[in-house]
């Protein structure tokens, strides 16, 4: 079997004269040597172009993988081709690829530049920002753009340091790394929140979030047609496609899921950092789907009981008009509780029964702890009260009091909020479907 050189000496020799063609093919082609040739087969052959990839540092075992596979008609994935482009950003990736993270951590298989890939998409995403395309071309045109990419630089420490924190949070052979775009994914958010170098005390906090994302991403895709919470579809159809934006997709999710989690991760990021988990856009995409999931329940609800699940009012279609509106002071999260109780609490009145949601009944909680007085009675069942109401304002808030919220920090609320009360109306619309209530 030829190689590479072997086969260009052979098509000069030819093409000097100084190798002849085989009878059966001088008679396909009119003649024994080249310039026998008829001026059509030799014209195709002065026109026809060879294509080559060229492999740059690659070891002997790798060459003969190359060889083989090439031999067997089996293209260079992108994270192949990507390895052979001159930049030191290809040789930092490179060389971070093998971090201990990846050698320890990662049960994602290494084949064909497995952990390289990872690296470069993180990588790239970190320069480049969220927005970026991930497809080779993309990745190619990043690469070649940093030439002179430096370790020392602010991103190379950051992403050193990323995959330092990953090292720590993650268990050896983990098997919520046996995905290389959930690898990426996660270590992407882990570079996202890094900035102000205070994740070293959040390190169990995000284990158990990772651990409670996968748990919740493999139930609700499970549901299919029965999921009550859609992000998490939407979360795994970037997973299934590469498609442009998708990374960008799986951060908003990634991102507004650990603030819901733990509000109090809103304490790493600046306003800008909150600003690009997509939560204004969640508020608005939750308002309308709780309106339109209250118009089904209530379709749903009537053909069998005869009336309405949700009392249909004008302060109710006001309200749900009006929750979908993000809300930056006080006064606006007064009012979108205000909206919220007509909706959850006078709207439904005693329908529901025992049944009622825990999201109803937060809603109720949280409209006492700004309308009415709660200081009367006896000291203890004041204090536990107190208690009760802090709580539930900080289990969406991580804070216990609106009126010290900072004005950035209510669209999380409203955000986290808006989301559990779709995913319990998803599942009072599920019940209604099935005759259950």
């Amino acid at each position: 079997m030829l190689d590479g050189q072997q086969r260009l000496t052979t098509i000069f020799e030819f093409f000097d004269d100084q190798l002849a063609l085989t009878p059966e093919s001088a008679n396909e082609f009119g003649g024994d040597s080249y310039s026998n040739l008829p001026n059509d087969a030799s014209d195709n052959f002065d026109d026809f172009e060879i294509e080559y990839d060229e492999i740059e540092d690659a070891g002997e075992e790798e060459q003969r993988e190359f060889f083989q596979r090439l031999q067997e008609g089996l293209p260079l994935t992108s994270s192949e081709k990507l390895n052979s482009a001159y930049s030191k950003l290809t040789d930092f990736t490179r060389a971070l690829a093998k971090h201990s993270f990846f050698l320890k951590r990662v049960t994602a298989s290494d084949k064909r530049y497995g952990h390289f890939d990872i690296v470069s998409k993180v990588a790239a995403l970190a320069i480049e920002g969220i927005d970026t395309g991930l497809r080779y071309d993309d990745l190619k045109q990043t690469f070649e753009s940093q030439k002179n990419f430096s370790a020392k630089s602010n991103v190379g420490k950051r992403l050193k340091a990323t995959f330092d924190c990953a090292n720590s949070i993650f268990q050896d052979d983990d098997l919520l790394l046996k995905n290389r775009t959930l690898v990426q994914s996660f270590t992407t958010l882990i570079y996202r929140i890094s900035e102000n170098n205070q994740l070293k005390s959040r390190h169990k906090l995000l284990r158990k979030f990772f651990e409670h994302f996968m748990q919740e991403l493999t139930k609700q895709v499970e549901l299919g047609q029965d999921a009550t919470d859609e992000a998490y579809l939407a979360f795994q159809r970037t997973v299934n496609a590469n498609v442009r934006g998708a990374a960008k997709t799986r951060q908003e999710i990634l991102l507004r899921k650990l603030l819901a989690f733990d509000p109090t991760i809103a304490e790493l990021l600046d306003p800008a950092a909150v600003a690009e988990s997509g939560v204004r856009a969640g508020i608005n995409d939750s308002g309308n789907a709780i309106a339109a999931l209250i118009g089904r329940i209530n379709d749903g609800y009537s053909s069998k009981h005869g009336k309405d699940l949700f009392k249909p009012t004008n302060k109710t279609a006001q309200a749900l008009t009006n929750i979908g509106k993000p809300i930056s002071t006080f006064k606006d999260y007064q009012r979108l509780i205000d909206d919220l109780y007509f909706v959850f609490h006078e709207g439904v009145g005693n329908r529901l029964e025992q049944k009622k949601p825990r999201s109803f009944i937060d809603v109720n909680d949280l409209r006492t702890d700004l309308q009415h007085d709660v200081d009367h009675g006896k000291p203890k069942k004041v204090a536990a009260k107190r208690r009760r109401l802090g709580n539930t304002f900080r289990k969406y808030a991580g804070a216990p009091s609106p009126s010290t919220l900072a004005p950035e920090r209510f669209a999380l609320v409203q955000d986290t909020l808006l989301s559990a009360l779709r995913s319990d109306l998803r599942s009072i619309e599920i019940s209604v479907t099935d005759g259950l209530l």
